[in-house]
């Protein structure tokens, strides 16, 4: 049996969080989505392929989250996606160092190839 890969959704608007994640599980995917990480550690728990965070979250720029993530020793190898409505999505994606950019209102179809797109990129794990 195939292993689902796991998203993590951080997204503070909670009709987006769940679309986005209704749309992954449609695509095989396993989806948790959360407004916000309560800490880096709790990311772990659910231990996600890949990191899809709203720029405007609650307490945080999603940039700055961004940047924590892959900083974060245990976090930083899985890949981090921006969603945002900013029309600088490009130079925020940069430089928080995420993997990847999707510009809200997204396309369905590219807000899922570029997940697949990322957690491809990754190198095998056993998890």
């Amino acid at each position: 049996m195939k292993v689902k890969k796991k998203v993590l959704v951080v997204e503070n608007d909670y009709d987006i969080r769940n679309i986005v994640a209704f749309i992954l599980e449609e695509e095989g995917f396993e989806c948790m989505g959360i407004p916000e990480p309560q800490s880096l550690d709790s990311l772990l728990a659910f231990k996600p392929h890949v990191i899809l965070i709203d720029e405007f979250i609650n307490n945080e720029p999603g940039h700055r989250l961004c940047l924590k993530i892959k900083q974060f020793e245990s976090l930083k190898h899985i890949p981090v996606i921006i969603l945002s409505t900013a029309n600088n999505i490009e130079l925020i994606a940069e430089e928080c160092k995420a993997d990847d950019y999707i510009r809200k209102p997204f396309d369905v179809d590219e807000m899922v190839g570029k997940v697949i797109t990322v957690i491809d990129k990754q190198p095998l794990t056993l998890n």
